[in-house]
Order: C-alpha cells, then structure tokens, then sequence
C-alpha cells in the first residue's frame, strides 16, 4: 500500500458506536431489533445490522456485542473505494491497492459471470465490491462466506449494504457459525437447484489465500448440500411413477385406517425420550440393553429391525417403512400377536401393495410425504412426513413430531464393520460393496460407507441440527460406524440408565380408525383431485406437443445449417422466432392454476434438462454471433425439453388414471359415485421397468 500519512487515514475505531450495552445478546429476533440497535452511533452500521437481524440474528448480536476491533485495523483514503484493512500481527492488507483491486476483480467477474443468478465467494473483504456487483440485477443471489467477525465488523460499520442483506440479494455467513445444515437450507431453494451445475467458490482476494483449510470445508459443505439438494429431486422419472401409483392406489386403505395426524396430537410430548432402533451391524451389542429399558423410553424400530426384535421378545412401539419396493414387505411377513397388538406400522403412503398387505389387520398409519405430488391433495391430517430417503430419517422425523426431548440411536452403523458385515445378524439383505471413506465414530480415523448412506447421514445431520433449535437432544448411542456431526457420542447403556431415571414404565393411548363419515369425505376430495389433475395434465400435454411439432422442424431446419458449417449472423432473427414461442409455452405452464398438477412430475422428467440450460443461459455472448450459437444451444435443447416434459406429463397422467381404479371403486361400493370421471387408461402405456 503506498504511503500512509495521519491526515489522509482514520482508524476504525473513530467510527466505533457508543453507548452500547456490553456483553448482552438478543435471541428475540424481529421483535428487539430496534430496542437493540437504539444505542448504535453509526447510521451505516445501524442500518446494516437492523437488515442482518432479518437473515442471521445471531450474527448481527454477536457484531452487536462488539465494542472495537483488536486484530484488525482499517484505513481510509481520500477515494471512497480507497479502504483496505491490515492484519496487526501478519501485517498483511487485504489489498494491494483497494480502489485499482476492487474494479480489476468487478471487471473480470463481469466479464466471464455478468449472466449468473447466483454466485458464490469467500471472503468480504471491505464489502465495496458486493455493493459494485449487486448492481447488475442478473444477480439475484450473492453468498458471502467471511473466516473473520471483525473484517465483518469493519465492513457494516463503513458500506451500507443494508438493501442488499434485507431483501437477501446478498447472504452473509462467518464461517466459524457456518455449517453444512445452513448451506443446505440456503441452496434448497427452486432457483438454487435450477443452476446447481453453475457452482464455484470464488476466493475474493489473494489475502484470502491464508485460509486455505478453511476454504476447502466450506467447498465441501457447499458441494455436500448441492449434491443433496439434488438428489431430494430424485434421478428416475419411473421411480417417481411408482411413488405416484402406490400412493393412490392406498388412498382407500390410508383413509380408513388410523390417522397420522390424530396419533400425533393423543401422544405428543408424553414421553421425554425416544430410542431408534436401526440394523447396523453394532445392534448386536445392544439388543440385551434395549430389552432392559425399552419400557421405559419410546422405542421406534425400522422396518428392517422389527424382524430382529420380534426374534428377542422386544416391543416396538412405532414401526417405520418408506420403501416402494416389493421386498420390505417381506419384513412383516411373521406376525406376534402379542407383540404387534400395541404397536403403530407408520408407513409411506407410496409404499408397495405387498407391504400394506403383510401389515394389515395389524394397527396400519399411512402417511403422505411431503412431496409436492402429495401435499397437492390438500389433505394434511395424513401427513407430511419422510423428507429424505431413508425409513431411518422417517423415524427421527417420527420423533421429533412426537415431541421427544431426547432421541437415541443405535444400530446406526452408515458403515460396514471391520469384519465387511453391513448389518445386523438376521437382516433380510446385504448392501452391495462400495468403497467411500468418511470419518469413524469417536472421530478416530475413517471407516467405509456407500454413496447413498452417506446421503442418510446428511439428512440425519441436517434434522439433527434443526432439531437442536428446539432443545431436543440426539444421542448417537451406535458405539461405532460413522460419525453423525451435532450428535453426542455415548454409550448405549450409560445413557439409557441417565435418562431413565425415576421414569415409570409407558402406557399410551390408543386412537380409533377413521369414522365412516370422515372417511367418505377424504375419498370424495381425494378423487375430485384426481379428476381435475387428469383433465388439467391432458390440457397441458396436449399445448406442449402443439408447439412441438410446430418448432422441431424449424429447429432441425436450422441445426442442419449448423452440420454444415454454414451459421451467420442472419439466423438471429428466425432463432429469436422460435425463443419467443418456447417462452411462451413454459410461461403457460408456469401458470400458477397450473403448477400444483403437474410441478412434481415435470420437475423430475425436465430437471436435468434445465440443469444444461442454466449452464447456456449464463454464458457469455456479447457479439452478434455468440448471441446466435448461444441460441441455437437454447433452441436445440429444448428440443429434448420439449419431449420430456410431454413425455412426463403423459405418464403421470396414465398412472394415475390406471391406480384409480381402487378408489373408484370404493367410492362405488360406498354409493358415492355412480360412474366415474376420471377417464379411460391407455391399456399399451406401461412404466419403462
């Protein structure tokens, strides 16, 4: 930095607020914010926190509760861009030259990503390059990672970026707070997942640099979360098929049977602590220890485990099941009447025909899953519960709707054990041998997981720490395998004789089924839902196949000019034809009258689709013949877009005419219909599996 002479540099600590109230925090939120921020000298500082408070309340009370700067001090030159900041002990500044750094590494950005909706970088800095690229509107999403409160500190108290935080343009995260749970939430949002292939962490100064382990967690915390937030989007139109179909085929039986919602609110918060109860292969070790205590806790068992503690003696009382596949039925194959006449089979409403089968006339809880194909019914009493793709997350989910303070869980390997065994002695299956490493309970070394357990063990991590911010404790009582972050590693029996303390053993209340006149009610909506989602997703398919055919021949006409070699700047104006059209095409379909009946479908069946045209869509194109090639991409994979999204639509539609037919049915058996509405099913459609 050049010279730094007394009358052109003031030190931060001039700008410091007065009269704060030391050492006090708010965890009140919206409600104390101008209370707290009434003593605050600075208006820049005032205002930036007052629009924090909205974001991250506990970020804005920590930077509340500061009084100075110690590690880092600020200077100020006579250009308003001319700030940098030095680090007292390192002495390094965070800028060579500020003002020159600061439009170097606007225009370089601008150059390469004016076009991305949402970016990605480490590092504050003096804040005046978020205020400089927040500008451009293309921008709709800027996440700020910061290692240091006090360069945090240093920028709020000298550039307003108050607009920005508020309206969450910009999302400001100190890393020391920042966890893979909070990335997750912050990239499950529509227009995260539509550019999830745009990601990059951008290092916002060579200064930043000096982080470097830092840096590489928080790449990986933001990887994990992108990757997970895409597989929730599932990656198999048929699978979703068979969600769709199993569903509504159980309408009838979810109905008439016992309701979620209704043994949620007789049994909440009776019991203070839960034990799930999975099939790794450290259950072994447990089953004499949970047999001891289950009296006196919750005890939900996965599906998987009831078989092993229907073979100790051991009384569940929640059995949990998610799976759309033929072969979980064959845990509820062998019944104990003893056992089983106390016990809730909490099971996912897409479940196979075999598995509801096997569990009735035992106590059967269907429940929705908080899928956009189900929650689209309007019918909540029967849910929403499952988010993930484990019965284990089901199971914690069942938990911690049940009010449970404290929940344990055992058997929760997510890894192989030493001996290869990837469960339990007497499960059903094996799982297949993979070979990922991830860290081993107790944090001493690694241990081999597979790819899907680890995504388990992202939503268990996510759950685990919402949960946390309702006081509900989670105790990984497993004594091996993975290492679930924000859990509290313990022995098994050491925590259940804590927690067991002066508890007496359970007795819970029962509920009834579903009376008659609720549950002809709930099968009327259930099938004038249906009725209007086949005559809606008819209509629609019909408007996609319409501008198909009118704009593939032209797009072919013009992809054969391509081949050729023969592209000019005069196919701008016939490809900006064909945009035009397609735009107004998927604005129809965004319609909101539309979007309950055929978002989830055609979010699956195009998602990939709109993953390659985020990537087109924020490329450059400056010239007159980047803009045409950029255009014929555009053109060209909508092509496919096109195709699926028809192609999608028209399979949901058949399946759920064809899974009707059960609660068609029914309704007639009941003398609620006479004939029904819902339309003839194509006899040669059939599922692709």
């Amino acid at each position: 930095m050049a010279k730094k002479k007394e009358d052109e540099y003031l030190k931060l600590n001039s700008l410091q607020k007065k009269g704060a109230r030391e050492n006090q925090t708010s965890d009140k939120g919206d409600k104390n914010i101008d209370e707290t921020v009434t003593n605050i000298a600075n208006p820049i500082f005032k205002k930036n926190l007052q629009a924090l408070f909205q974001q991250d309340e506990i970020l804005a009370a920590r930077l509340w509760g500061m009084k100075e700067t110690e590690k880092y001090d600020v200077f100020i030159g006579k250009d308003p861009i001319d700030i940098n900041i030095i680090d007292n002990k390192t002495l390094k500044y965070v800028y060579e030259s500020p003002a020159k750094d600061i439009l170097r590494i606007l225009e370089s950005t601008e150059k390469e990503y004016k076009r991305y909706p949402i970016m990605y970088f480490y590092g504050l800095g003096n804040g005046i390059f978020y205020k400089a690229l927040l500008k451009n509107e293309t921008h709709q999403k800027v996440i700020v990672v910061e290692p240091e409160i006090e360069i945090i500190y240093i920028a709020l108290n000298l550039i307003d970026l108050s607009d920005e935080l508020i309206s969450e343009r910009l999302v400001l995260f100190f890393s020391e707070f920042a966890t893979y749970s909070q990335f997750y939430f912050a990239v499950s949002s529509q227009l995260f997942s539509s550019y999830a292939k745009t990601y990059n962490l951008h290092i916002h100064t060579p200064f930043y640099e000096n982080f470097h382990e830092d840096i590489v967690r928080i790449n990986k915390d933001f990887t994990k979360a992108i990757s997970q937030m895409v597989v929730a989007h599932g990656n198999s139109i048929d699978d979703t098929l068979i969600g769709i179909k199993h569903h509504i085929e159980h309408i009838p039986e979810m109905v008439t049977n016992y309701c979620y919602t209704d043994l949620i609110k007789k049994r909440h918060g009776l019991m203070d602590t839960a034990i799930i109860v999975s099939t790794g292969p450290s259950l072994d070790k447990q089953l004499e220890t949970l047999k001891k205590f289950a009296p006196y806790f919750t005890v939900i068992s996965l599906d998987a485990s009831y078989p092993i503690l229907l073979k100790y003696g051991i009384k569940p009382d929640y059995v949990t099941s998610i799976e759309r596949v033929e072969a979980t039925s064959s845990f509820f194959k062998n019944k104990n009447k003893k056992i089983d006449e106390d016990i809730y089979f909490i099971v996912a409403s897409l479940t196979h025909k075999q598995t509801v089968d096997n569990i009735l006339p035992r106590r059967l809880t269907l429940t929705m899953r908080p899928q956009q194909s189900e929650m689209a019914f309007n019918m909540p009493k029967y849910g929403y519960l499952g988010i993930g793709h484990s019965t284990a997350n089901q199971a914690y989910q069942l938990a911690y709707a049940l009010g449970h303070k404290n929940i344990i869980l055992i058997g929760q390997d997510l890894a192989f054990a030493p001996d290869g065994k990837s469960h339990a002695s007497g499960h059903a299956f094996a799982q297949a041998d993979e070979y990922l490493y991830v860290e081993a309970y107790g944090g001493e070394g690694e241990v081999r997981t597979t790819y899907i357990w680890d995504k388990f063990k992202n939503q268990f991590e996510k759950d685990i720490e919402q949960a946390k911010n309702e006081q509900i404790t989670t105790y990984n009582c497993t004594e091996g395998g993975a290492r679930i972050q924000g859990s509290i590693e313990r022995p098994f029996l050491e925590t259940a004789e804590e927690l067991s303390k002066d508890k007496k053993i359970k007795k819970l209340p029962h509920i009834e089924k579903n009376s008659e006149k609720t549950a002809n009610k709930d099968l009327l909506k259930a099938y004038k839902f249906i009725v209007k989602k086949v005559q809606t997703q008819n209509k629609v398919k019909q408007r996609i196949e319409k501008t198909f055919l009118e704009l593939v021949p032209k797009i072919d006409k013009i992809m054969k000019i391509k081949d050729e070699g023969k592209v000019d700047e005069r196919l701008f104006d016939p490809l900006v034809k064909i945009i035009d059209k397609i735009d107004k095409l998927k604005n129809y379909i965004s319609g909101q009258n539309l979007k309950k009946y055929i978002e989830n479908v055609l979010q699956i069946a195009v998602y990939h689709q709109e993953l390659e045209l985020a990537k087109i869509s924020v490329t450059p194109s400056d010239t007159k013949m980047e803009k045409v090639n950029k255009l014929l991409e555009w053109a060209e994979m909508h092509k496919y877009w096109m195709f699926s999204a028809a192609g999608g639509i028209n399979a949901d539609m058949e399946v759920t005419k064809k899974a009707s037919e059960n609660l068609v049915k029914e309704l007639k058996k009941r003398g609620l219909i006479e004939t029904s509405e819902i339309g003839e099913v194509k006899e040669e459609f059939r599922l692709s599996i």
